[in-house]
Formats: C-alpha cells, sequence, structure tokens
C-alpha cells in the first residue's frame, strides 16, 4: 500500500508542475482566452521559427512553449516557457550565425503598426529550479526593433554575472557593426549595431529567488529624439530606472524603414551552450497607452503610488563598440 501512495504522490506532482494544458501556441491569441489577464492589450502573436520548433517537440516528445493553470500570477493560466540544451532548434539565422549559435523559444507581438510613442506594458516571471543561467543570457523579454537589420532597443534578461539585468542599446544611436563610415546605400548588407550598450543589474543573481513572481512595469516613449524619448521601469512596484534619451533608432536608407518602430518579445532566447538549459514562467502580460487603463488594482498596486516615485540606479556597465571602453558604476 505504501509502494501505491507513493507512486501516486509522484505522478501528482508531476502533473503539478508540468504544463497541465499542453497545448500549442502556434496561435494568433498563444490560446489565452480574450478575457483572460495573462495576455491583455495585444492584437496578435506569432512564435518565431515555427517550423523547427515543431519538428524538435515531435521529435523529443516535449512542448516548448505551453499554457499552464499552475503555478500562476493571477488568475487561472500563465506561460511555461523552456529551452533545453541538447541541439539548437530554430532557424538557420539564430543556429548559424558568425558571432555564435543562438536558441529562440520566443513569442513575437505583430499588431499593425508595431509600438510608437509611449506605451506602459506589464510582465510577471517566475524562475523555477534548475535553470542554468549563463554569463550573460537567456534574455526573457524584450523590445526589440521592427526592422531586421537594426538590433534591439531593450532586453531583459538573467544572467550568471548580472543577475536580472536590463540591456539598453539605443542611447547613442547606431553604428556600423564592422566598424564602417556610415555612407550605406540600400541592401548594402551591413547590419548596425548600438553604439553604446548600457547594462543594468536589477537583482543581483545571488538576491534572486526560485518559484517566486517577479513584477515589471514598463513606461516607455518610444522616439528617436533623445530630447523626447525616456523609459521608467518598475520592480513589484518600486521605480528603479528612471531615464531620458534616444529610445528609437533612426531612419536609416533600408527598404525595411517602414518598420522602425518597437516590437515586443517574450519567452527565452540565448546563445546555445551545450547541455545547459533553462526554462520560466511568464504570466501578466499588458499593454496600455496610460498607467490607469492597465488595471493594476488585481496586482496590488496604485498608479498614484506608482507614478509619483522618484529615483533611479546608476547602469553596471556602460560599454562603447566604437571605442571598445568600458565604465562601470
Amino acid at each position: 500500500m505504501k509502494t501505491i501512495i507513493a507512486i501516486l504522490t509522484i505522478l501528482l506532482t508531476f502533473s503539478f508542475v508540468t504544463a497541465s494544458n499542453a497545448k500549442d501556441l502556434y496561435k494568433k491569441n498563444l490560446n489565452i482566452k480574450k478575457n483572460d489577464t495573462t495576455l491583455q492589450g495585444w492584437e496578435a502573436w506569432r512564435v518565431t521559427g515555427k517550423k523547427q520548433l515543431k519538428k524538435y517537440e515531435k521529435k523529443n516528445k516535449i512542448k516548448l512553449f505551453s499554457v499552464v493553470d499552475n503555478p500562476t500570477r493571477l488568475g487561472d493560466t500563465a506561460f511555461f516557457i523552456q529551452a533545453p540544451g541538447d541541439e539548437c532548434f530554430q532557424r538557420e539565422s539564430d543556429c548559424d550565425r558568425n558571432s555564435g549559435t543562438y536558441k529562440r523559444v520566443e513569442a513575437k507581438q505583430t499588431d499593425a503598426g508595431g509600438i510608437l510613442g509611449e506605451v506602459w506594458v506589464t510582465y510577471s516571471f517566475n524562475a523555477p529550479e534548475g535553470s542554468q543561467w549563463q554569463k550573460y543570457d537567456p534574455h526573457i523579454m524584450q523590445f526589440h526593433s521592427g526592422v531586421s537589420e537594426f538590433p534591439p532597443l531593450f532586453l531583459l534578461g538573467i544572467s550568471s554575472k548580472y543577475g536580472l539585468k536590463l540591456r539598453v542599446e539605443s542611447l547613442k544611436g547606431l553604428v556600423n557593426c564592422d566598424g564602417t563610415i556610415d555612407e550605406r546605400q540600400v541592401d548594402d548588407g551591413v547590419n548596425y549595431c548600438g553604439r553604446e550598450i548600457n547594462t543594468y543589474s536589477l537583482i543581483p543573481i545571488s538576491k534572486l529567488k526560485n518559484n517566486v513572481w517577479y513584477d515589471l512595469l514598463f513606461n516607455i516613449n518610444f522616439n528617436s529624439d533623445p530630447n523626447i524619448g525616456f523609459f521608467k521601469v518598475w520592480l513589484n512596484g518600486d521605480l528603479i530606472i528612471n531615464e531620458k534619451g534616444q529610445t528609437l533608432w533612426k531612419d536609416k536608407p533600408i527598404e525595411e524603414i517602414e518598420f522602425n518602430h518597437a516590437n515586443f518579445n517574450f519567452g527565452l532566447y540565448a546563445e546555445f551552450i551545450e547541455n545547459y538549459s533553462q526554462s520560466i514562467y511568464a504570466d501578466e502580460i499588458r499593454k496600455a497607452g496610460s498607467c490607469e487603463e492597465l488595471k493594476l488594482n488585481d496586482l496590488g498596486y496604485q498608479c498614484n503610488d506608482l507614478i509619483n516615485q522618484n529615483g533611479s540606479m546608476l547602469p553596471k556597465q556602460i560599454e562603447d563598440i566604437v571605442t571598445g571602453e568600458f565604465t562601470y558604476n
């Protein structure tokens, strides 16, 4: 009898921590119902590398991106996302780069026109035990440029070096990644890099807890004018970053310039290192034009309290791509 009880206990525990619905999320709504707070304010989504992800899932009998009912930050659902370290399961453009091999299990916002101007976005995550955080990644959320030749604008990640970190690339504009003078024409085949990379350490890795929900709130005005753009970040209701500057890339002579706006992605995106696996839960991913429209009361926050806060941390590291110099705070 004791043996039977032990087996039942193991089975119940396993079903509790794995993807309960185990549904594919290759749908525009990511299988989240309209009135569910897991996703609010977004129009449509797509999963990057759909063909490659499906092939990997079928071969390994695994779900990389699933809806679960436990744990959740609020309500009945959340996302469980995992990125194993046995092989690269993405497009050739990710798995075979000059800079290395990258794995990606990521949903990308495809709202018409992307994000321009001021926006408010919430994102909650929970890091389960067992993830192997690498020195600089994975990234778990990003505001990327709609132009494929442009680098991301803001990247939120977890790394063994910085803990929970925010990487900001847009403040000093673009330079050619190969160091050449910016005289390129359409389809010259030279990618751009952010001139200056600011890395903020939001929570040191020694203080980042497993199986705990963390709430992030972003208020960003996406604008290429450094006098107009700004970005603010709250962590669990406390304002930790409040900066002004360029938050959108300036127009360049490329075919995709009409997509020069911000896109929102979330999931897991990291350099592929063999036998290094990561997983994360994500919930309460909301977008609105104002704090009040986010309806944060159900998460325990009041907009008046949030907006009236002051202060900002300094970036832990600033890297100048052109000179190769580093500044540390």
